[in-house]
């Protein structure tokens, strides 16, 4: 079974494509980082939701992918990640750090405390 890489936390693991070739979100749940495709790219304001165009989905990712590592790693569903990569029900960061490279990012101007090679 072929497994598709989160391009939020850089989990490898999820069961379908998190998006198609229109570049429409699955609606599945990163287990790892709790990303939902097709809905935590959208942002909540005062009147509603501003939905992210594609073009701008990096920096969706971006945004939750800083305030999920600040809010402790959290995993969505510990029991399918590998009790290895993980410290109780957060990821361990020399495993971020892993997961964070094969998505190919510049982790030099990754500004989050502790996350600095």
């Amino acid at each position: 079974m072929r497994s598709y890489t989160c391009p939020v936390c850089g989990f490898n693991g999820l069961d379908e494509p998190p998006y198609d070739e229109y570049n429409i979100g699955s609606n599945n749940i990163c287990p790892c980082c709790n990303f939902e495709f097709g809905y935590s790219e959208d942002h909540d304001v005062t009147l509603g939701y501003i939905v992210t165009p594609y073009h701008l989905i990096e920096a969706a990712f971006q945004l939750y992918r800083k305030q999920w590592i600040e809010d402790g790693m959290k995993i969505q569903t510990p029991e399918n990640i590998p009790e290895d990569l993980r410290n109780g029900d957060s990821l361990k960061p020399e495993v971020l750090l892993k997961q964070l490279k094969s998505l190919n990012l510049d982790l030099n101007n990754f500004d989050i405390d502790g996350f600095n090679e």
